[in-house]
């Protein structure tokens, strides 16, 4: 069974959670700044953590900034993870938001790989996520 479930918070930024046979996964897109836009990244890492699969990749390539709420909600998810026993990887950052993560130390506390070891649903590095049967929107 695959899901797929995009999280609309805010303009400018979406995350799209799914889960196929024995990976789940994420990709985060466009500017996660202020609160909202990271209250819905909780709610996805808090969706993708309930599929209690040993490991949790985020597609990160077309993340463009991440605000200081976006670090904490980043941070809360590598907590989250670590205490439900999965691995959270965050595959394909940027430079600029390695920069801003780099700027608080955050970037030594995750698991931060290059894209190509993004091994997640592959549906989700696509530039148009495709819909799944089950597939639910959050935000506004």
């Amino acid at each position: 069974m695959s899901t797929l479930s995009p999280y609309l918070p805010a303009p400018g930024f979406v995350v799209h959670a799914g889960n196929y046979q024995t990976t789940a996964g994420l990709s985060l897109r466009g500017h996660c700044a202020g609160a909202a836009a990271a209250q819905h990244l909780e709610q996805a890492v808090a969706e993708v953590l309930g599929y209690h699969q040993p490991f949790v990749w985020a597609d990160c390539q077309r993340l463009a900034s991440v605000s200081w709420h976006g670090q904490r909600a980043i941070f809360d998810a590598h907590q989250r993870a670590r205490l439900a026993g999965t691995s959270l990887h965050w595959c394909g950052l940027t430079p600029p938001v390695l920069a801003q993560l780099a700027d608080t130390g955050l970037h030594l506390l995750l698991s931060l790989l290059p894209t190509a070891s993004y091994r997640g649903p592959g549906a989700l590095l696509q530039e148009a996520v495709p819909k799944a049967l089950y597939t639910r929107t959050f935000g506004m």
